[in-house]
């Protein structure tokens, strides 16, 4: 599919097929979101998919597994620079991701879903409160597309999520307290039309 028809057939998908999605998929959607895509170091971390105020890289990514083949149920934290994931805890967490998220039905029956959390202070501390406010803002955005494009041309649904408590989602990924937690993409293949 081409940049110009996946832009064209964009939507917000709510509703996905029971039916599971590969390792393959799943690694090209994380790829897509935040991978590496330049063998340049830039501070260290390479530069990625998305843009990044100062390329200072703020967001962190990770995975809820619930129906991938190829990769057991679990919670698992993507690293950009190799490309690989980590496991943080294994089982399906769907339904509690689902409770904390305001009981929104498309992250319960997706078959995984990326969650994204910023570290802040690798923002504010070159760019203050306009780093906060605003550029780690962008860089959600523009890794968010991404995925939507990605999974557009391969045929896959997903749905930007912001509506959820803080705290449960922390809890639910371990995540550090240094990380706020900003977005849920539930991703699952698409329904026959």
């Amino acid at each position: 599919m081409s940049l110009v028809e996946s832009l064209w057939k964009r939507r917000s998908i709510r509703v996905y097929k029971d039916t599971c999605l590969s390792l393959n998929e799943v690694s090209m959607l994380l790829w897509a979101a935040y991978g590496v895509s330049d063998s340049v170091k830039w501070g260290g971390i390479g530069l990625h998919t998305a843009p990044s105020a100062g390329a200072l890289y703020p967001l962190e990514v990770y995975l809820v597994a619930g129906n991938i083949t190829g990769l057991p149920s679990g919670i698992y934290r993507y690293h950009p620079l190799g490309h690989y994931l980590t496991l943080i805890k294994s089982g399906d967490y769907r339904v509690e991701l689902y409770e904390a998220s305001l009981y929104q039905g498309m992250i319960k029956n997706a078959s995984a879903s990326i969650v994204y959390s910023a570290v802040f202070a690798r923002t504010t501390g070159k760019y203050g409160k306009r780093g906060r406010e605003r550029y780690v803002c962008m860089d959600l955005g523009h890794s968010g597309e991404n995925v939507y494009l990605q999974a557009t041309a391969m045929g896959i649904g997903t749905c930007a999520i912001g509506a959820f408590d803080d705290s449960k989602i922390s809890k639910i990924m371990q995540m550090p307290k240094v990380e706020e937690p900003l977005y849920i993409m539930p991703l699952g293949k698409l329904k026959d039309e």
